[in-house]
């Protein structure tokens, strides 16, 4: 994997393996993942243009949520599709879950915690800059470029840093300023939880917060180099991870996907420690 052609283009993108078990169930679910989909557009609206677009989110829903449980939990990963399962009943109950803020936040999750082991490249950077800003427009999500900023700032901060993510979260900053300013958003720009689901997802959210702060060792390895991920770079990914959550709550069609993750790693956690300490 060190020498694959993808991280010629970017230091984001993390290649499934099809050698690996893991890799390989994914890429068998993928498929079978478009084929439901392709049912449940015709169930819901009966015409070509649904069909081809749930055949076309589906097997997105369940990757993006999968890789980003495995980000936010590099040690776990079988756990990872729990959280996939979550993600597809969630993409079964709602219509149109939210698509971008979910690959937006993997790609700021892998700038943090440099799974890779690679640095962002310029153009990630740029990349990731830009999806940050269309998604507090197309999201209503003002706060996600507080999101956005932290990732930056971190990744500026933290072993090995890249000073100029500075100017990109502070861009990003920029961006949700003028956004609030825009649309006349004052504060305070969240509410506390009003349905089930809200409280449910803070619950979750919550849960894998107390996680973070409690984690201190990591046994993942970077893809390239095979050097061990730093340990405060892995809680900076969580961090933004449940932050992005966090802050849609909101508008939960566009965090679903994000709290799957999340929720499916909470679950997993309770077997894991139940199994490695039972009672009695």
């Amino acid at each position: 994997m060190a020498n694959h052609r993808m991280f010629q283009y970017t230091s984001l993108g993390r290649p499934l393996e099809p050698s690996l078990p893991a890799g390989k169930a994914v890429l068998y679910l993928l498929p079978a993942a478009a084929v439901l989909g392709m049912i449940m557009g015709w169930l819901r609206q009966g015409d070509f243009t649904a069909v081809l677009y749930t055949a076309a989110l589906f097997p997105l829903v369940i990757y993006g949520t999968w890789a980003l449980a495995r980000e936010l939990d590099p040690d776990y990963t079988p756990v990872a599709f729990l959280s996939m399962a979550l993600g597809l009943m969630a993409a079964l109950l709602i219509e149109s879950p939210g698509i971008l803020v979910v690959y937006v936040t993997l790609g700021l999750v892998r700038m943090v915690n440099r799974s890779s082991g690679l640095a962002a490249k310029r153009s990630d950077s740029i990349a990731m800059m830009i999806l940050a800003i269309v998604v507090i427009y197309s999201t209503q999500s003002p706060l996600f470029g507080a999101v956005a900023a932290l990732a930056f700032f971190l990744d500026g901060s933290l072993r090995l840093p890249e000073r100029s993510q500075w100017v990109y979260g502070l861009i990003c900053l920029g961006g949700m300023v003028v956004y609030m300013v825009d649309h006349d958003i004052g504060f305070p720009i969240m509410h506390w939880p009003r349905t089930l689901f809200e409280w449910i997802s803070l619950m979750f959210i919550l849960i894998f917060a107390l996680d973070t702060l409690l984690f201190k060792k990591f046994r993942s390895r970077s893809d390239v180099g095979g050097s061990r991920l730093d340990p405060a770079r892995v809680r900076g990914g969580m961090t933004v991870g449940f932050l992005a959550a966090l802050q849609g709550l909101n508008r939960p069609e566009e965090v679903v996907i994000l709290v799957s993750a999340i929720a499916g790693l909470c679950i997993g956690m309770a077997f894991r420690k139940g199994f490695k300490a039972p009672a009695g």
